[in-house]
């Protein structure tokens, strides 16, 4: 603070204000004379400087109270996390782009039975939220990381999908200064896909994995795919030989996978097509068998109990029905329905070869006049012992009784005969039907197509 005492300018102790104070009675002065001396120059200039000092650091104070006081990348991810960016970016068009640069695919199983097969995919994300950057002049950093849980990420699903669970790959994601967020998610997924097993098991077909987000009325989210590879190319009897990416109708709302899937024909061929032709050939062999003695019978029916147990194991691995049934499954009942009829046939003719007739009660008839035969052989052996005398007589019943064996014994034959001749017939008749049976499932199982709609989920 100054003041004005007799014609003298007196101040208080130096300090800015006293300065200050100095500077403005010395411009009156000047002002009231008009003249300025050079010592007065040199006495003020310094004041001046002392006075022009003063500003910047005012300055710095000011600038200093706008920029942060922590810069690290810590600091950077709370500031970003206090922004809350809970839901999807909201862009003016009311559409946000989900980049998917690539996708890893593996083929886990495959159900023949259920028609379902479950696959692995790991998915890479990549989307942009303006709400989400920063100004790198004053936060140095190009990016930082940020829990999964504290920001808005894309919920992807299967449209075709029976059972599906997405895991994030990190708990963290990546974040650039422009709002570009990078992420990957895990997808295990069971899809429910009608795989075209007319052909089994010389069956392939492509199954499709729709993969999507939401989207309704031209609004919400939209994915940019990029390439597809795929890993473990084998799983069980089936090999993933190739993976697609593609759109129904060209709609970006509709995407799939195409997976070409192709059956390992080994294992079931070897062990349900090879035994069940196996056995026809014995059936066909066992022939050769006689008729009596009832050794044909037994063999016949055990290789009916044998293809019984085939076809068991063939119903546990292939479904019920549905749009392209296996031949395999009819392959299997005809071979059945030839190996009981074959049976009947040896039962049939083993019985005429043995009777000469097929009515029910030939063998009764036959049994009464063994034992009419047996009494008469009784009966003239206790006339041969009665009468002594009549020697000649029983010598003569006696050669009527051989006679009479003889012409049963021809008879036998005769009828042996005959049911030899009907078991060659239909030798030859079996044989022809399996010839033709043979060429006919040959050109169903690689010359015919079933066809199956795989996206009819979508009309």
């Amino acid at each position: 603070m100054c003041f004005v005492t007799g014609g003298r300018v007196g101040m208080r102790p130096m300090d800015h204000s006293g300065l200050k104070c100095l500077f403005s009675l010395f411009l009156l002065t000047v002002s009231a004379s008009g003249t300025l001396s050079n010592a007065a120059i040199t006495t003020i200039q310094p004041l001046s400087n002392t006075a022009s000092a003063s500003q910047p650091a005012n300055t710095a104070t000011s600038s200093s109270a706008t920029t942060p006081s922590c810069t690290t990348r810590r600091c950077l991810a709370s500031m970003l996390i206090a922004k809350e960016a809970r839901s999807p970016p909201q862009s003016p068009r009311c559409i946000s782009i989900i980049s998917v640069p690539s996708i890893v695919y593996e083929t886990l199983s495959v159900d023949t039975k259920n028609l379902r097969f479950e696959s692995r995919l790991e998915v890479p994300l990549s989307w942009e939220d303006p709400d989400l950057s920063w100004n790198t002049s004053v936060y140095h950093h190009d990016m930082v990381v940020l829990p999964v849980s504290k920001i808005w990420t894309p919920e992807l699903h299967v449209t075709n999908g029976v059972q599906t669970t997405i895991k994030h790959g990190n708990k963290d994601l990546l974040v650039h200064s422009n709002g570009t967020i990078e992420h990957m998610v895990i997808m295990n997924t069971v899809v429910g896909c009608e795989v075209n097993l007319y052909n089994y098991p010389f069956a392939s077909d492509f199954c499709p994995i729709a993969i999507n987000v939401w989207a309704l009325k031209g609004c919400g989210m939209f994915l940019n795919f990029g390439n597809v590879s795929t890993t473990s190319a084998n799983r069980g009897d089936w090999l993933t030989e190739n993976v697609e990416l593609d759109a129904k109708g060209g709609r970006d709302d509709r995407n799939y996978l195409w997976v070409s899937l192709k059956m390992r024909s080994e294992n079931p061929f070897l062990s349900l097509v090879l035994p069940s032709i196996l056995i026809i050939v014995a059936d066909v062999v066992s022939f050769s068998l006689p008729l009596g003695g009832g050794e044909r019978i037994s063999f016949k029916v055990t290789l009916v109990l044998s293809f019984i147990m085939f076809l068991i194991i063939l119903n546990d691995l292939l479904p019920g029905g549905g749009q392209c049934s296996p031949i395999i499954r009819k392959h299997f009942c005809f071979c059945l329905v030839i190996l009981v009829l074959s049976t009947l046939q040896s039962m049939v003719l083993t019985r005429l070869a043995k009777c000469g007739t097929l009515w029910p009660c030939s063998l009764s008839k036959s049994k009464d006049s063994l034992l009419k035969d047996t009494d008469n052989e009784e009966e003239s052996k206790s006339d041969i012992k009665a009468s002594e005398e009549e020697k000649n007589t029983a010598l003569q019943k006696v050669v009527k009784f051989l006679n009479k064996m003889a012409a049963q014994d021809q008879k036998n034959a005769i009828h042996h005969r005959f049911a030899n001749k009907v078991d060659l017939i239909c030798f030859c008749i079996y044989l022809t039907v399996l010839i033709v049976y043979a060429v006919v499932i040959l050109y169903f199982s690689f010359g015919s197509q079933c066809k199956i709609n795989q996206l009819d989920f979508w009309s």
